[in-house]
């Protein structure tokens, strides 16, 4: 366990209407982790938490509990938890499906999740497609030199078929191309998206105005969710955080100080871009350590301690 303040970082949960998927968990398993992590640390609200932040007054073993991507499985399922305890949240919003937007990697996952038996058998399709596609032979001579032990080692609850492929999608693909091969998949399986799938995915206006009434702290997570923001032009950095910003502050009616970065992904124009849109705190993924901005603030997974349980 950690010796110094971070977030406990949450992103989905299952019920009998969200789908069960990689690394969900229900209520259940979200309520033994708080009261397991509250036997050695000081779990306090999201904003007790930034007004300690500021005033350079945080204890060691205070922790702050943080939702990612704006999923209306966190409302609808950790939400009752929080409010069980007292407690309140910072909730990390990106912002395109807001705008009606699909967003595709949620789409992704919740097919992956509602059309499988496991996350093994999607990977199975989808290099099977990969494999019937003769523009996609260099993926496979590519991955011959590939070693998952060298890769995303800071996310220890990933395995070797997570890890490639993950590093498939990111670093062999590329965005493009691998929406391309998904939209591919999704339409031979005949998934609709329409207006109620939307809904079940994310939270609407409204959610997020009743999380701040409530007293919750809503924070940037990007427009789009990029998964490789780091390497991103800073034009394109510069004006997707501004739309996020502008979007979240004219729905909730006050200025956005917070956020965390998508996928842990960001460099020095993203550090740069968000200090001069004046973000006072800021999120990374993981809990390593050597990163001292007000921007690069630990998380630990809730994978990680699940595990503990």
């Amino acid at each position: 366990m950690s010796a110094f303040f971070h977030g406990l970082m949450f992103h989905h949960f299952h019920n009998n209407f969200h789908p069960k998927g990689q690394g969900s968990i229900s209520s259940e398993t979200f309520e033994n982790i708080l009261e397991y992590y509250s036997n050695k640390y000081n779990i306090i609200s999201s904003d007790v938490f930034y007004k300690r932040f500021q005033k350079n007054k945080l204890d060691e073993t205070d922790v702050c509990i943080t939702f990612d991507d704006n999923l209306k499985c966190q409302y609808d399922i950790a939400l009752p938890i929080l409010e069980k305890y007292s407690l309140k949240a910072f909730w990390f919003i990106y912002t395109s499906p807001l705008e009606g937007v699909f967003e595709k990697l949620e789409i992704y996952r919740y097919f992956r999740s509602k059309f499988f038996k496991s996350f093994d058998e999607f990977y199975e399709l989808f290099f099977s497609f990969l494999k019937r596609k003769s523009e996609f032979v260099s993926v496979f001579e590519l991955l011959k030199s590939f070693d998952h032990r060298k890769y995303l080692n800071e996310f220890s609850f990933y395995s070797k078929k997570d890890k490639v492929y993950r590093y498939t999608r990111d670093n062999i693909l590329g965005e493009e191309k691998y929406f391309e091969v998904m939209d591919s998949i999704i339409k031979e399986s005949g998934l609709e998206l329409d207006e109620s799938l939307h809904k079940s995915l994310w939270m609407d206006k409204h959610d997020l105005k009743n999380l701040s009434e409530k007293g919750h702290i809503i924070g940037l997570h990007s427009h789009t969710h990029p998964t490789k923001m780091g390497e991103k032009s800073y034009i394109f950095q510069n004006e997707n955080y501004k739309k996020n910003k502008n979007i979240l502050e004219n729905i909730l009616g006050n200025k956005i100080y917070c956020m965390s970065h998508p996928c842990n992904s960001y460099n020095k124009d993203t550090l740069e871009i968000l200090n001069k849109s004046n973000l006072r705190l800021g999120f990374r993924a993981n809990m390593k350590t050597g990163f001292n901005s007000n921007l690069e603030i630990p998380r630990i997974d809730h994978s990680e301690i699940t595990k503990l349980l």
